[in-house]
């Protein structure tokens, strides 16, 4: 999957139903601490991804 629309100083993404035809970005955060205070909000199953330079997520960091 790859980050579209993501703010320039994005590094971070929550996404929802990871590895399903579902997913999708909930939020972009700068840091991962932000991103794993997003995961608290949400009922759905969420994973943190984080961006890498050429825009694709990654759960490897």
């Amino acid at each position: 999957m790859k980050a579209k629309n993501a703010p320039p100083c994005a590094r971070f993404a929550v996404v929802s139903n990871p590895g399903t035809i579902f997913e999708r970005v909930e939020d972009y955060t700068i840091t991962l601490r932000e991103a794993q205070e997003c995961v608290q909000c949400y009922d759905e199953p969420v994973d943190v991804m984080q961006i890498t330079p050429s825009g694709q997520l990654t759960t490897d960091f």
